[in-house]
């Protein structure tokens, strides 16, 4: 799966490929299409 991962405070996020744990007991696995970032999100990427 692709994932947005910040390394870095102040630095762009990097699109890299992350490995999942398999759906365990009650738990699902659900496909995203899209997704989007919040502005605190984009606050704490920026160091604010």
């Amino acid at each position: 799966m692709q994932a947005a991962v910040l390394r870095e405070i102040g630095k762009p996020l990097s699109i890299e490929a992350v490995q999942i744990d398999k759906p365990k007991g009650h738990e699902v696995l659900v496909r995203t299409a899209a997704c989007g970032v919040c502005r605190s999100d984009l606050h704490y990427i920026d160091g604010n």
